[in-house]
């Protein structure tokens, strides 16, 4: 493609997809997605580095910027087709309006992000506004403002800006339908967002070295684990074998803290 676009002229309205293309092809881009997997868990893998193993998180989707920063570089470079490309070629799309649609339900739906940040994208990398298909789509109490203000507050903390936004807007959309369940879905809040990349790594390897010690019927280790200050959450692990190990400190959670004993 980019020795196409170097050779003939005429092709050279392809050069954003070129770009687009050299850009996400890169070796590792483990620094712009989440150490977690989309719902939320660290998950660990195994790498061999020059002989040595190393256990890693398996990286998770982009962040809320790489994920917003994408969006806008794929409609920059629709616009610019648009304006270069073969009169053929001018009604291009490279991201449908429906495909928008459904982004826009996920990131504030799923994701929580009540910032509500793809009409602005849209309309700063097209110069239009963004009509959206979906009836009410992005009807809210919170919005910008509040995310803004919930930014400051945090004080540049991504775990804790995470955990506001997701408690708040799961308060927010249980208040328009039935509340049951909400304090399962607040408390599945805290399982994912309570914790920093740090905490949350170190908990997935406690579980992971308590799980290879119950194997192994390892006692004096998984002593160690469930009894020394590294165990950071409650943990039960059972076995076909009949050993049941269960920690002895528990993480604080919704239940626990709202309905105290």
């Amino acid at each position: 493609m980019e020795a196409m676009i170097q050779n003939d002229q005429e092709k050279e309205w392809m050069q954003p997809l070129l770009s687009i293309r050299n850009e996400l092809d890169i070796e590792n881009d483990h620094d712009k997605r989440d150490f977690r997997r989309i719902w939320g868990n660290v998950q660990l893998f195994e790498r061999n580095i020059d002989g040595e193993i190393s256990v890693e998180p398996i990286p998770g989707p982009y962040t809320k910027y790489w994920r917003e920063y994408w969006l806008k570089t794929v409609l920059k470079a629709q616009t610019q087709i648009r304006q270069t490309s073969p009169e053929n070629m001018q009604d291009i799309n490279l991201i449908t309006t429906e495909e928008l649609s459904e982004i826009r339900r996920i990131w504030l739906e799923e994701k929580h992000e009540f910032d509500d940040s793809l009409p602005r994208i849209h309309q700063e990398a097209t110069g239009e506004l963004f009509i959206d298909p979906r009836p009410q789509a992005g009807k809210s109490l919170l919005g910008s403002d509040e995310w803004s203000v919930l930014e400051e507050i945090c004080d540049d903390d991504v775990m804790h800006l995470e955990l506001m936004a997701k408690l708040l807007n799961t308060e927010y959309q249980y208040h328009k339908k039935s509340r049951r369940g909400i304090y399962d879905a607040l408390e599945k809040c805290f399982e994912t967002s309570s914790r920093s990349r740090e905490e949350a790594i170190k908990n997935a390897h406690l579980k992971r070295d308590l799980k290879e010690a119950v194997d192994k019927i390892d006692v004096e280790k998984v002593k160690q684990l469930t009894l020394g200050d590294v165990t950071t959450e409650q943990l039960t692990v059972e076995y076909p074998n009949n050993l049941s190990i269960e920690s002895t400190a528990q993480q604080p959670t919704w239940k626990n803290i709202k309905f105290k004993k």
